[in-house]
């Protein structure tokens, strides 16, 4: 692709957006990597100047995420050492980056029986006793937790009173590209870990689940995947006799795809990839990971399943400058470019997942709906809140579904992406039917809010499917006490009822807005307040 941009237009005292704009006029996203010697020493320089740029805006002295590696997180060791006294222990995943530094803390705090059922050297996944090697008291089972007869020897074997469960795809981008084995694994996996847990009575278990899993509504398999593991032990946690706790990690800082990526092209010489200006992450490191998980054995509670996060995540980390220091750190000339977002990471981030009322407490891995169940912990380094209620019958049969058509291994797996979807809606409008009409009434004013999407780069029709789920969730119970409640004026309704009109698949929604909004306008309150049974749709029990 030729560029609009002449490499020789390079100059000094370019603004960062000029210099970002340059770069991505000489190789435009999306266009792959830049081989032309022209362009690749215009993109050099280029880059020197958006690091001097950095550099006078005081950044690029220290690595941008020294902030989080020196962090640390409270351990009730007491508390979680009485809990492992004399126990065994189960890690499935217990070869990945968190499960191998699980491990090393047991050993730590003295555990003696430890069990790990991991995938990562199984060379049969359809073996039903599954070898192991043995490294002290730690036993590593070449095992896939999809495989029920395998894991249920497992169980049988060894008798965990403990578990934690950490298998999954680590990889948003190559979750797009693995769908069955993602989902199935989320899926069939987690099922089969619950389920074994009940009939082996164990006392504990743990699941690691994801910040990406606070979107009300997501399209990624990676997150998708993660929110139906979120439900399945949500259920099980009321269903069952097992206590079950959950902790949501963010970006983990020791296990990061994108730095790990970025060091080796340093490393290499190469020209270095970004997927964008203006991405940020939230990172944490193993310590609080390893940590949450372990005071999950103290704070769960039997009955609910409580998850637990780090308190305080600080400010997100632009990727940008963490590409920009290690160059400046290897002492290397390297260009960047950058190469567009990729499946698992395009997902344009909605307003509406946080209350814009209390800025100050917004914490990224809650959304507003599971935020009322939010509490800090004693030892004050540490919140937990809860899932969304959502419908068990709804989510029994959406899961049923989607079981009867991935075990199918003819079902084509572009097609496994389509039903994870459409069952995922499902259950979301269970859970925006026991929601209050105001509360969703305030996400959408927040999410859709035309101002702030100008600033983010995006469309309101980027959010078409949260926003058909959450005026579902609305129609039939509007009217001037719930506006008034949300603290919605009349004109800030017609302003939002004006700004979905754009959108042409919720013309009935709108219609029914805008009949709301005439009521508001030409009716008293007494005359506007329905009848409970009108008012409020029917919802299923859970």
């Amino acid at each position: 692709m030729k560029s609009a941009f002449n490499p020789s237009e390079v100059f000094e005292c370019a603004s960062k957006a000029e210099i970002i704009d340059r770069i991505q006029q000489l190789v435009p996203p999306g266009s792959g990597e830049p081989q032309n010697p022209e362009i690749l020493a215009a993109l050099q320089t280029l880059t020197a100047q958006l690091i001097a740029a950095y550099k006078a805006d005081g950044k690029l002295e220290n690595d941008p995420f020294c902030d989080v590696r020196d962090r640390s997180l409270h351990l009730y060791a007491a508390g979680v050492s009485s809990k492992l006294k004399g126990k065994t222990i189960l890690v499935t995943g217990g070869e990945g980056c968190v499960g191998k530094f699980l491990i090393e803390k047991l050993l730590e705090l003295g555990t003696n029986q430890i069990i790990s059922a991991d995938k990562a050297r199984c060379q049969n996944l359809e073996e039903t006793r599954p070898v192991y090697n043995s490294k002290g008291v730690v036993k590593f089972y070449a095992a896939d937790i999809r495989n029920f007869e395998a894991l249920k020897y497992i169980f049988e074997v060894e008798k965990p009173d403990i578990v934690f469960h950490l298998a999954a795809q680590r990889s948003p981008g190559l979750a797009e590209i693995q769908i069955r084995e993602t989902v199935t694994t989320s899926l069939i996996g987690t099922q089969n870990v619950i389920q074994l847990c009940e009939e082996y009575g164990v006392e504990h278990c743990v699941f690691s689940s994801t910040g990406k899993t606070s979107r009300y509504f997501t399209t990624e398999v990676y997150a998708a995947s993660k929110k139906f593991a979120e439900w399945q032990f949500a259920k099980a946690a009321q269903a069952g006799d097992v206590i079950y706790g959950m902790v949501r990690f963010t970006h983990m800082l020791e296990n990061s795809l994108f730095c790990e990526q970025m060091s080796n092209k340093v490393q290499q010489g190469m020209t270095v990839n970004v997927h964008a200006p203006h991405r940020y992450v939230t990172a944490q490191n193993l310590v609080e990971a390893v940590h949450l998980l372990l005071n999950a054995l103290v704070l769960s509670v039997p009955g609910k399943l409580k998850f637990l996060m780090v308190r305080n995540l600080g400010w997100p980390t632009e990727t940008l400058e963490v590409a920009l220091y290690k160059i400046v750190d290897s002492g290397k000339n390297l260009p960047i470019y950058f190469q567009g977002l990729l499946p698992g990471y395009e997902e344009p981030f909605f307003l509406g997942q946080f209350d814009w009322s209390k800025p100050t407490e917004i914490h990224l891995l809650i959304n507003v709906l599971e935020d009322p169940f939010r509490m800090i912990e004693d030892c004050g380094d540490i919140v937990s809140a809860e899932v969304a209620p959502f419908s068990f019958r709804v989510f029994h049969r959406q899961v049923s579904h989607l079981e009867s058509l991935i075990s199918d291994r003819d079902f084509p797996e572009a097609q496994i992406k389509q039903v994870l979807v459409a069952a995922e809606k499902e259950v979301i409008a269970s859970s925006f039917s026991w929601s209050s009409a105001k509360d969703l009434l305030k996400i959408l004013q927040w999410g859709v809010h035309p101002k702030k999407l100008q600033g983010y780069g995006t469309d309101i029709a980027d959010y078409r499917d949260i926003i058909e789920l959450l005026l579902q969730g609305m129609y039939g119970r509007l009217d001037r006490e719930v506006l008034q409640s949300a603290g919605v004026t009349a004109d800030e309704f017609d302003e939002l009822v004006e700004s979905l009109s754009t959108v042409d698949s919720i013309r009935s929604e709108v219609h029914y807005l805008r009949s709301v909004s005439r009521y508001v306008r030409e009716f008293t309150p007494s005359q506007l307040t329905p009848k409970k049974s009108d008012h409020f749709a029917l919802r299923d029990a859970a």
